[in-house]
């Protein structure tokens, strides 16, 4: 079992560190750069804004209606 649990670490290693190079070779060598980096942010964004969503809810609904 310890096999399989280390090749499927090592995969995503693998799969984080070729993201990271695509990402950073968009970003400075082609010239969709800027593009990516407004993508980003609204992507950030958006994650942020559904956690504080999220929480909201979570505070707002009973315990005792569920």
């Amino acid at each position: 079992m310890k096999g399989v649990e280390k090749m499927k670490g090592i995969g995503l290693l693998a799969i984080a560190l070729v993201f990271f190079s695509v990402y950073i070779y968009t970003l400075f060598a082609t010239e969709y750069g800027m593009l990516l980096v407004k993508l980003t942010v609204a992507i950030i964004v958006g994650v942020i804004c559904f956690i504080i969503g999220w929480i909201g809810i979570t505070l707002t609904v009973n315990e005792k209606e569920l």
